[in-house]
C-alpha cells in the first residue's frame, strides 16, 4: 500500500515498525491514508513533520518513528487507528478499514465482507479471500453460509490451541480420535455442538460489547478495487453484508445447542 517493491526496503519498514512495538498492517495502511490525504490536500508537512511519498522507502521509516512515539498531534491522533484520524481531518472515502485496518487481502466482496464483520476483523476467522479466489458466482446467501460454517469449524480448532494452518491435517475425524485417546470420550463425540456453542458465546459477547453489523461501514475505495475476477461489485458487496449481519445476529440471539 505504500509503493515499496523493493524487498530490502520492505524489511527495513517492517524492522521500524516492530522496534516501536506497532502492528505492520494496520501501520502501513495508517501511513498509505495520511500520504494519500496529504496528495488531497487535507494535511500537510505541518501534520506529517516529513514529506510523505509513495515509494519512499526512507521517509517512511522516519513517519513510522513519529507514528510510534506520538511526535505530534496527528501522529497522537492517528495511532489511535484511521478511523480516529478521519474525525479530525476528512479522507473516509479513501479509508482502507474494514473494521480495523484492512489485512493484507484485496481478494473481493466475500473477504472485505468477512473482515469487516467478522468476529476479529482479520482474515483468521473464516476463508473469505479462499472463497472469493475460487467461487466466480455471487450467491450472498451460499456465500454467507460458507463464512458461517468455517468460522465454526476455525473457533473449534483454536480453541484447541491449534495452528489455522494444519486446519486441513486436523480434520473433525482426527480431533475426534486424539480427544479419545486421552479418554475424552464424551468431547469426542458431540464436536459439532461443542463448535457452535463456541461459536455463538462469541458472538453472544461481541453484541454485549456494543458491536452492531449494521454500523459498520465499508468506504467507497473498496469499490474502486478490480481484481482478477473484474471490478467489485457494490450491490453484491451490499447484499452480502446484509446477510452475513442477519446471520450473525440469529446467533447471538440464539440459545446454547
Amino acid at each position: 500500500m505504500l509503493g515499496i517493491t523493493n524487498c530490502f526496503s520492505v524489511l527495513g519498514i517492517i524492522d521500524a515498525v516492530e522496534k516501536v512495538g506497532l502492528d505492520v498492517m494496520s501501520a502501513g495502511v495508517c501511513l498509505a491514508w495520511a500520504t494519500e490525504a496529504t496528495e488531497k490536500g487535507l494535511i500537510s508537512e505541518k501534520e506529517t513533520l516529513v514529506p510523505l511519498g509513495f515509494g519512499d522507502a526512507s521517509t517512511y521509516r522516519q513517519a513510522v518513528h513519529h507514528l510510534g512515539v506520538g511526535t505530534n498531534d496527528f501522529y497522537r491522533v492517528l495511532s489511535q487507528g484511521i478511523n480516529e484520524a478521519v474525525k479530525h481531518f476528512g479522507g473516509s472515502d479513501f479509508s482502507c478499514v474494514l473494521g480495523q485496518e484492512m489485512a493484507g487481502y484485496a481478494t473481493g466482496e466475500v473477504f472485505f465482507v468477512s473482515q469487516a464483520l467478522g468476529f476479529r476483523h482479520s482474515h483468521l476467522d473464516s476463508a473469505g479471500y479462499s472463497y472469493d479466489q475460487k467461487t466466480t458466482e455471487k450467491d450472498a446467501d451460499r456465500a454467507v453460509e460458507f463464512l458461517v460454517q468455517d468460522e465454526k469449524g476455525r473457533v473449534l480448532l483454536t480453541s484447541m490451541v491449534s495452528c489455522l494452518f494444519a486446519r486441513n491435517v486436523y480434520t473433525d475425524e482426527v480431533v475426534s480420535d486424539c480427544l479419545k485417546s486421552l479418554g475424552y470420550n464424551g468431547l469426542a463425540v458431540k464436536l459439532e455442538s461443542v463448535a457452535l456453542n463456541i461459536q455463538q458465546l462469541r458472538w453472544r459477547l461481541r453484541f454485549a460489547s456494543g458491536f452492531n453489523p449494521d454500523d459498520v461501514i465499508i468506504s467507497k475505495r473498496f469499490g474502486e478495487v478490480t481484481t482478477v475476477k473484474g471490478p467489485i461489485d457494490m450491490f453484491y458487496l451490499d447484499a452480502l453484508k446484509k446477510e452475513y449481519g442477519k446471520r450473525i445476529k440469529a446467533m447471538a440471539l440464539a440459545a446454547p445447542p
